[in-house]
């Protein structure tokens, strides 16, 4: 009982760890970390609407339909929002390694690729969105190794 006691003792409140900006835990963020990939999607899928009704010479294609249809293409794509968190982690631990730049290029990289990727895979289904976000971490998850193993040994 006194072991367990100390253990409780010696861990940090759960508001302390979520309140505090360094911890990584805080909105700032799991809010863009979960809402990156259906932001990214929605934003290549309105590109690709665009250069689709320029091309055909006709208007932007919102109309009434659009705007009826677009909670259920939210809810949609609520679906993806977890499939973005393994390159946010990633890049989080890269941020974490002192390397900001290779943060920061490796998320735009990576996140444009990711989103492109992901809006072809939901043809698949959310399983495929989640396969194709998964396996294109892995660069991001390489660059945090090998800068950790470059930190570790200087």
């Amino acid at each position: 009982m006194d072991v367990l006691g100390r253990l409780d003792a010696a861990k940090p409140p759960r508001e302390a760890i979520i309140s505090n900006p360094q911890s990584g835990h805080g909105p700032r963020f799991w809010i863009p970390a979960l809402a990156w990939l259906p932001a990214g999607i929605l934003l290549v899928s309105l590109v690709r609407l665009g250069a689709m009704s320029r091309s055909e010479s006709l208007p932007f294609p919102i109309g009434p339909e659009t705007l009826f249809m677009l909670p259920q293409m939210l809810l949609g794509l609520a679906v993806t929002a977890p499939c973005g968190l393994p390159l946010a982690l990633a890049c989080r631990r890269i941020w974490q390694t002192g390397s900001h730049a290779a943060a920061w290029m490796s998320f735009a990289i990576l996140a444009s690729l990711t989103a492109v990727a992901s809006l072809f895979a939901g043809l698949l289904g959310p399983i495929a969105i989640a396969i194709y976000a998964a396996v294109l971490s892995v660069p991001a998850w390489i660059t945090f190794a090998i800068l950790r193993s470059r930190r570790r040994s200087s």
